[in-house]
């Protein structure tokens, strides 16, 4: 009977020690593959930090504008990441067709969760194509509003820098689907100008001076047409039109001089620049009667 329940308990141990044994070699072998995958990984991503810089070197020798670089650029580390974890999930022994067909799913439920982040992406690959503007060009955005040299192009947004130091961030989207005007798309912009004068003042003289106040500015674009004419008669004055080009990054610049010495030169010729007023004229007889 000693015997028989001797032999019971060595096979339990037996059997509890072949279990222990397994179970630390299964464990064992986890944290080994878990560990190789690690490094695996970490040797991954320096193999793709490499591959974005050789991409990022190559498109800029091509002189490719700095927002499709960036665009490019992330949309390659994406597709990088996504082949080296399925690589990695190989490793595991998950099949191909598995990892395929689980992507193709998840591709699916984030493809209707993200509608708007798909849209924008869509949008950014028409910019990138397209071109409608680059890094430092200033656009003006119709529908909302927005204006500004353009800071970056991203894979889902823009963002657009304004003049007084703010930061607007448009979904790609937005900007693939309206009109966008690019006010610094050419090397040269034309530059117009109204002043207005009184009706006294003699319109030939005034044509003259403004005449001779654009040929002796250096800002002025001399081998282009340069254009001085009556705009309208209002209630208040003549306005005077004047149309010239100038460079872009100097339009801003260009415009406040030029009504600045517009002035002054008004002042020394003695040209009234009229302010809005009202003359009342009573008929005669009608003040008369009714005293």
């Amino acid at each position: 009977m000693q015997n028989d329940v001797a032999q019971d308990v060595t096979k339990e141990l037996t059997r509890f020690q072949r279990y222990t044994g397994s179970l630390l070699d299964n464990a064992f072998n986890t944290a080994t593959k878990v560990l190789i995958v690690i490094v695996l990984f970490l040797i991954g991503r320096l193999i793709i930090n490499g591959i974005r810089k050789i991409v990022r070197k190559s498109l800029e020798r091509s002189k490719i504008d700095n927002g499709n670089i960036g665009f490019i650029d992330a949309t390659v580390k994406v597709l990088l990441y996504i082949l080296m974890i399925g690589l990695l999930a190989g490793y595991f022994g998950i099949e191909t067709a598995s990892i395929v067909a689980l992507l193709g799913s998840a591709g699916l439920t984030i493809g209707l969760a993200f509608q708007g982040s798909l849209s924008n992406f869509a949008g950014g690959m028409l910019i990138l194509l397209t071109k409608p503007f680059r890094i430092g060009d200033y656009i003006k955005v119709t529908g909302i509003d927005a204006e500004g040299s353009v800071d970056e192009i991203g894979m889902f947004y823009t963002r657009l820098k304004t003049v007084d130091n703010r930061s607007f961030v448009i979904p790609n989207s937005v900007l693939s689907n309206t009109t966008v005007t690019n006010l610094t798309y050419y090397d040269v912009r034309k530059l117009e100008i109204i002043v207005s004068v009184s009706y006294e003042s003699d319109i030939d003289k005034v044509k003259q001076i403004l005449k001779e106040l654009l040929e002796s500015e250096n800002y002025v674009i001399r081998s282009k047409e340069m254009q001085i004419f009556v705009n309208s008669l209002s209630s208040s004055g003549v306005e005077i039109g004047m149309r010239f080009f100038v460079k872009k990054s100097e339009y801003w610049t260009s415009r406040w001089q030029c009504l600045e010495n517009i002035k002054k030169t008004f002042d020394e010729n003695g040209i009234e620049i009229p302010f809005n007023q009202l003359d009342v004229h009573l008929d005669g007889a009608a003040a008369l009667g009714k005293k």
